[in-house]
């Protein structure tokens, strides 16, 4: 069974306490079903009492802080020394591959947590993959950084590698990890992690993360960007609508979003006849190629696609 713990709320303290904005933050988090979900110290006090959930993980400073809070069954503590305590998950920091001797160091600990490592896919990943496995035979989780802005495909390599089970990550790349959406929706599209579920609720997710931490989600970020199922180049178009299975690797249904047929310099005549059928226009055939040109000219002139008003004005000067 694949394990995912969502870090994102350890990963807040310097943020604005937006307590209720917060508290929704998490109820999404629950709904997302990961399999457990870590805060800081900071986080737990703002957000107490915490709603029902399976599995809660605490993110401490020392060894002697579990004491402070009876009701959380695990903590994970960075640099913990072996034998501490059976509810506490040494964690220690790889910041590139020729650190990876060092784990050697922690091969007593039961439960270990490796952070880092981004440059990994740089070099033969798999092999230092069974490295690790080797030096430590206990309970091990893999939080991959997200430098080489690969970390998703790190996480993923992980569990569909069979090297082990258990990835920590956080939504949206939050404190540079691996973005949990972006996992879950790989594992889903490979049938290994709730092939039926759907996450209609993402782009809210998405939209109250950056209230929360004033960072702006990238239009074209997988999988929770707004645009990632905008199509304007021809060929794609009538690709996507013949079959959309060949061009996308799930349908933007599943995480609440539509896909859009973009008008401008790069689209072919099935663009213009899809976008007419999408705005409810009627137009001879024949028209087709001289609207497509006066598309393609107004998109260059104004160096960028066309909005839906642009595209009625250019449609009606053609009929007329």
């Amino acid at each position: 069974m694949i394990r995912i713990t969502d870090r994102t709320l350890s990963c807040l303290d310097d943020v604005p306490p937006d307590v209720p904005s917060l508290s929704r933050f998490l109820e999404f988090l629950i709904e997302m079903d990961a399999d457990a979900i870590e805060l800081s110290e900071k986080m737990y006090r703002l957000l107490s009492p915490l709603p029902p959930y399976s599995s809660y993980v605490l993110q401490i400073g020392q060894v002697s802080d579990i004491t402070k809070f009876p009701d959380i069954p695990r903590f994970v503590c960075r640099n913990a020394p072996a034998g501490s305590n059976d509810k506490i998950r040494t964690e220690i920091l790889l910041n590139d591959i020729r650190e990876s001797y060092t784990i050697a160091r922690y091969a007593e600990c039961a439960k270990l947590r490796i952070c880092g490592l981004d440059d990994m896919l740089t070099g033969d990943y798999l092999r230092t993959f069974g490295h690790l496995k080797e030096c430590f035979r206990g309970d091990i989780e893999f939080c991959p950084a997200n430098g080489f802005h690969c970390a998703a495909a790190l996480a993923a390599e992980w569990v569909l590698s069979g090297t082990g089970t258990d990835i920590v990550t956080s939504f949206g790349g939050v404190g540079g990890f691996a973005p949990t959406e972006e996992l879950i929706i790989i594992l889903r599209v490979q049938r290994l992690r709730k092939a039926g579920k759907t996450y209609e609720f993402f782009p809210e997710m998405a939209e109250l993360l950056r209230k929360i931490t004033g960072q702006v989600v990238r239009p074209n970020k997988p999988v929770i960007g707004e645009r990632i199922f905008h199509v304007e180049s021809g060929i794609h178009v009538d690709g996507i609508a013949k079959q959309p299975k060949c061009y996308e690797p799930f349908p933007p249904e599943v995480v609440g979003l539509t896909r859009k047929v973009v008008i401008g310099k790069h689209s072919g005549a099935q663009s213009v006849l899809i976008k007419l059928e999408e705005l409810g226009l009627t137009c001879d055939k024949t028209f087709i190629p001289v609207i497509l040109e006066r598309v393609k000219q107004t998109s260059a002139e104004k160096n960028g696609a066309l909005t839906n008003q642009e595209f009625i004005e250019i449609v009606r000067g053609c009929r007329s």
